[in-house]
C-alpha cells in the first residue's frame, strides 16, 4: 500500500472495486468479495466500496458487519439515498423497524424517486403495526414503478394478515403475472390458499417457491404449516425436518416440530424440540408456554408418567411466572394466550391451583392487548334489555352447541335479553343460520384476538358468555381480557378455567359433588337439574356392516366411545377383569387419531398380556362411523361403558336416545359425573357405581342376565323424555343474569 500515493491508492481502489462488480455479475461472489476487501484496504474512505461491503454482509446475514460498513459510508457521505436505504434494509432484517423507518425517511428526503426505498419503508411500517401507512408506502412505490411485483405482493401480505385471503389473492396473482419467478409471491399465495382450505393448490405454490429458491426457509415452514392444517401430519414433519437441513440453527423450526409432535401425541419428542428452540432463542415466550403444556401428555403410557407430568408442569409454571412480554409484541402474545393445558382435565385430580397459576400468568401477558383496546365512547343506551354476548367457534353442528349454546340461543327471553353472537371463525352450517335468525346480531369476528377483542369491546355488552374455554384458541385468548362487566364460562370443557377475568362458572346441581366451590377459581353457579336445555333429536339409525368392522353379533358388544385421552391408565385393569369374568365379549373402541389410538391400544394390549389374555380376542378398534351408523351400532350394542374420571355427556345422551343402558361411576368432580347426572335425572341410579369393583360387577351381571338388561332398556324408553325441553335451567339462568346486572 505504501507503494501508492494517496491519489493512486484511491484510483486503484476504484479500479479493483469495478473488477469486483464484474465478477459479482458473473456469479463469482467469493472472488468478488475478496476484491472488495482489497479495495477497502487501499482506500478506507471509498464510499462505493463501503456500500457494497455493507450490502454483501447484509446478503450473507452478517447484519452487524453490514451496519459497520454502511454507518462508515453514511458518515463520509451523509445524504446518500443509496446508503440510507441500505441501512434501512439492514435495520429491517434486525427487526429494528423504528431505526429502519428513520433511515428510509432520510433517504426519501434525499431522493423521493427510488421505488425500492418506498417499498422497504412499507416493510418497516408493517413491522411497527402501522399497516395503513405501509399500504400507502407500497402504493407510492407502484406510482414510481407500476410493474413492481414485490410491492403488489407486500400489499397482499397485509390484507392476508388482516383476515381477507380472497382480497389478497388477486394481488399475489398480479405480482406473479409481472414476475413469475418471484418466490415470495408464490409463498404468500400458498398461505392465502391455506387459509381458504384449498390445500392442493397451496401445496403447488410452496413447491414452486422452493423450485425457484431451494433454500427458501419460510416457504418450507409454511408448506409444513399448510400440511399440518390439512392434517397430513407425517408429511408436515418431513417438511419441517427438511427446513432443518436449510438452517439447522433456526429456533422457529424446532418450535414448529415441538408443536406438531405434541399434536400427534409424542410428548417426549415435543419436549425435546421445544427445549432446543428455547436454547437457540431463550426470549421466545411462546415456546416457553408450549414447553409447559407439553409436560401434560394427551395419552399416558403409564400411571407413573401421569404423576410425573404434574411435577414437571409445576416446575414449568415456576419458570413461566418469571416471564414478561415486551411492549409492541401483541402478535406474539395472541399465540401464547390461546395455549391452554387442556389435557390436565383428563387427570382425575383437583386442578384448581395449577390452572389458577396458569390463568394468572396469561392475564398478566394479556395486559399488552387489554391496554391497546380503544374503549367505546358510546355509553350503553338506556335499554330495558340486557346485552348478552356469546363467544365461541362452535355455532354449528358440534357437541358444545348441542349441549349448551343452542339452549341459550333458542330459549333466553328475547323481551329481556338482546343476544349477540361472536363466531371466532368457526364452521358455518344450517345451525349457524338458525343462530342468526334467533339473535339480534351475528358477527364472525375472525381469529385475530386483537381485532375480535376490539369488535366485542365496542358492543358495550352487559354479560359475556363462553360456552367452553380451552378447545378454541381464540376464545381462550379472549377470555384473558376484560371485555364485559360480567364474564361467565360454562362446561363445554368441564373444568375450571383458572382465569381471573372469568367471574362465574355455570354448572348444575346434578353435575356437582358436595363442596364443589373448592374445585373452581370462579364463583360457581349451580343451575337446576342438568343446567341445560336440550332439544330431542329425531334418530335416523342405519345398521352398520358389523362383519366388515370385525364385530361378531353373537358375542356381547360393549361400546367404549371415549377419545383415547379419556382412558386413564389407572383403569386399564377394568377391561381385563371384565374380559376374564365374561370369557367372551368385545370392547368396541374408535380410531380417533392414528397416533393417540396407537398409544391406548399398546397400553391395553400390555395389560391383557400381563393377565395372560389375548387382547385381539376382546379389543376392536373401528373407524369413525357416520352419525346414522353410530346410532345403528348403539341399537345393536349391549352396553355403553362410560369413561371413568372424564365422563361423556353427548355420547350418554345419544346412548339413551337409542335405549342403550349405560354403566358409569359417579366421579368426585363434575367432569366425572356427566353420565351419572343424566342417569340420576331419569331415576336410573342403579346404573351409577361408586367404585371400580362395583362397575365390573354391574357390567358382568347385566351381560349375564339378559332379562335384567332388557328391563333397563324398557325403563330408559319410558323415562328419557324428561331429559329434553326442560326450561327450568334457562329461567334460573335468566334470574341470575338479571340479578348480576342489577348489582
Amino acid at each position: 500500500m505504501s507503494n501508492y500515493s494517496h491519489q493512486e491508492a484511491q484510483e486503484q481502489s476504484q479500479l479493483i472495486f469495478q473488477n469486483g462488480l464484474r465478477l459479482l455479475q458473473q456469479g463469482k461472489s467469493e472472488e468478488a468479495d475478496s476484491l472488495f476487501l482489497e479495495a477497502h484496504l487501499l482506500d478506507v474512505k471509498n464510499v462505493d466500496v463501503l456500500n457494497i461491503l455493507g450490502i454483501r454482509a447484509y446478503q450473507k446475514n452478517e447484519c452487524q458487519n453490514a451496519l459497520r460498513f454502511l454507518n462508515s459510508a453514511n458518515e463520509l457521505a451523509p445524504h446518500s439515498a443509496q446508503t440510507l436505504s441500505n441501512l434501512g434494509l439492514t435495520h429491517n432484517a434486525l427487526l429494528d423497524f423504528q431505526s429502519a423507518l428513520e433511515c428510509f425517511d432520510l433517504a426519501i428526503t434525499s431522493n423521493p424517486n427510488i421505488p425500492e426505498t418506498h417499498n422497504n419503508r412499507g416493510n418497516a411500517l408493517k413491522g411497527l403495526d402501522r399497516n395503513l401507512e405501509a399500504i400507502g408506502a407500497y402504493q407510492q412505490a407502484l406510482l414510481l414503478r407500476p410493474d413492481y411485483a414485490e410491492a403488489f405482493s407486500n400489499q397482499g401480505v397485509i390484507i392476508l394478515e388482516e383476515g381477507s385471503p380472497q382480497k389478497a389473492i388477486p394481488l399475489f396473482e398480479k405480482a406473479l403475472a409481472l414476475n413469475t419467478n418471484l418466490s415470495a409471491a408464490w409463498n404468500n399465495l400458498g398461505n392465502a390458499l391455506t387459509q381458504l382450505d384449498l390445500y392442493q393448490d397451496a401445496f403447488q405454490c410452496f413447491e414452486r417457491a422452493l423450485q425457484i429458491n431451494s433454500s427458501y426457509l419460510d416457504a418450507c415452514l409454511n408448506f409444513g404449516n399448510s400440511l399440518k392444517k390439512a392434517k397430513q401430519f407425517n408429511t408436515a414433519i418431513d417438511c419441517y425436518q427438511h427446513a432443518l437441513k436449510i438452517n439447522s440453527h433456526h429456533p422457529q423450526t424446532y418450535y414448529l416440530l415441538g408443536e406438531i409432535y405434541y399434536d400427534t401425541g409424542d410428548a417426549d419428542l415435543a419436549k425435546t424440540y421445544l427445549a432446543k428452540s428455547l436454547e437457540l432463542n431463550p426470549q421466545n415466550i411462546e415456546a416457553q408456554f408450549a414447553l409447559a403444556i407439553a409436560q401434560i401428555p394427551k395419552v399416558y403410557k403409564s400411571k407413573e408418567e401421569l404423576q410425573e407430568s404434574r411435577k414437571t408442569f409445576t416446575r414449568q409454571l415456576d419458570i413461566l411466572e418469571g416471564t414478561t412480554s415486551k411492549r409492541g409484541a401483541a402478535g406474539k402474545i395472541e399465540g401464547l394466550l390461546g395455549k391452554h393445558p387442556f389435557y390436565l382435565a383428563y387427570q382425575d385430580e383437583n386442578n384448581v391451583s395449577l390452572l389458577s397459576r396458569y390463568g394468572k400468568i396469561c392475564v398478566e401477558h394479556a395486559k399488552i392487548i387489554q391496554n391497546s383496546l380503544i374503549q367505546s365512547a358510546v355509553t350503553a343506551e338506556d335499554s330495558q334489555k340486557i346485552k348478552v354476548g356469546i363467544v365461541s367457534q362452535y355455532f354449528c353442528k358440534h357437541p358444545v352447541w348441542d349441549a349448551i349454546t343452542k339452549g341459550w340461543v333458542m330459549s333466553l327471553n328475547p323481551d329481556q335479553f338482546e343476544i349477540q353472537i361472536f363466531n371466532t371463525n368457526g364452521v358455518e352450517d344450517g345451525e349457524t343460520e338458525f343462530a342468526k335468525e334467533k339473535t339480534a346480531n351475528y358477527i364472525n369476528c375472525g381469529n385475530s384476538v386483537q381485532r375480535a377483542a376490539q369488535v366485542i369491546a365496542k358492543q358495550n355488552l352487559d354479560v359475556l358468555l363462553y360456552p367452553e374455554i380451552g378447545m378454541d384458541m381464540t376464545s381462550k385468548a379472549l377470555a384473558c381480557l376484560r371485555l364485559a362487566p360480567v364474564q361467565i364460562a360454562s362446561w363445554g370443557h368441564p373444568e375450571t378455567t383458572g382465569i381471573p377475568t372469568i367471574d362465574f362458572y355455570l354448572s348444575a346441581k346434578l353435575l356437582e359433588p358436595q363442596n364443589a366451590q373448592s374445585l373452581y377459581s370462579e364463583t360457581l353457579v349451580q343451575l337446576p337439574s342438568l343446567g341445560t336445555y336440550i332439544q330431542q333429536e329425531k334418530v335416523v339409525a342405519m345398521a352398520p356392516d358389523l362383519a366388515s368392522l370385525g364385530i361378531d353379533p353373537t358375542l356381547p358388544i360393549l361400546l367404549c366411545a371415549g377419545s383415547p385421552s379419556k382412558y386413564d391408565p389407572n383403569h386399564d385393569s377394568i377391561f381385563v377383569k371384565i374380559a376374564k369374568r365374561l370369557g367372551q365379549c368385545q370392547f368396541i373402541f374408535f380410531d380417533f387419531d392414528e397416533n393417540l389410538t396407537a398409544l391406548l391400544k399398546e397400553r391395553l394390549q400390555t395389560a391383557f398380556a400381563h393377565a395372560k389374555l389375548d387382547a385381539s380376542q376382546f379389543l376392536r378398534f373401528i373407524p369413525f362411523l357416520k352419525k346414522e351408523e353410530f346410532y345403528g351400532l348403539m341399537q345393536k350394542a349391549d352396553l355403553y361403558l362410560d369413561t371413568i374420571g372424564f365422563s361423556g355427556f353427548n355420547t350418554a345422551m345419544q346412548a339413551l336416545i337409542c335405549d342403550l343402558p349405560i354403566v358409569t361411576i359417579e366421579g368426585s368432580r363434575m367432569r366425572g359425573r356427566l353420565a351419572s347426572a343424566i342417569l340420576n335425572r331419569i331415576g336410573l341410579e342403579d346404573l351409577v357405581c361408586q367404585s371400580d369393583s362395583a362397575y365390573i360387577d354391574l357390567v358382568v351381571e347385566l351381560i349375564q342376565n339378559q332379562h335384567l338388561l332388557n328391563s333397563y332398556k324398557e325403563k330408559i324408553a319410558e323415562s328419557k323424555t324428561i331429559l329434553f325441553d326442560d326450561l327450568e335451567p334457562i329461567r334460573a339462568l335468566e334470574d341470575f343474569l338479571i340479578q348480576q346486572i342489577r348489582q
